[in-house]
């Protein structure tokens, strides 16, 4: 049984549904996984600094870890910083 903090659980309101990109699924998956990978708190990784919010990665990983082509990848981030979601 996984024990939770408050640092460890994201918030979804049902009206996600109502958001332009929720049938795009590669789209809608990626945000998800971000959600979820964002740190909750600054600190830093290998020398690189990060900010609440943000988290360090690459295309690459990205892919493995939503099971998603890179190429996949880079069009639902187009997606997402077009309208704001991510920067």
């Amino acid at each position: 049984m996984w024990k939770y903090s408050d640092s460890e659980y994201v918030k979804l309101f049902r009206s996600m549904t109502d958001w332009e990109w929720y049938t795009d699924v590669n789209t809608k998956v990626l945000f998800i996984h971000c959600l979820i990978k964002a740190n909750w708190k600054a600190g830093s990784w290998h020398g690189y600094k990060y900010e609440r919010g943000q988290f360090i990665t690459s295309l690459p990983t990205l892919a493995r870890e939503t099971g998603l082509t890179e190429r996949q990848v880079r069009t639902a981030l187009k997606h997402l910083k077009a309208t704001g979601e991510v920067t």
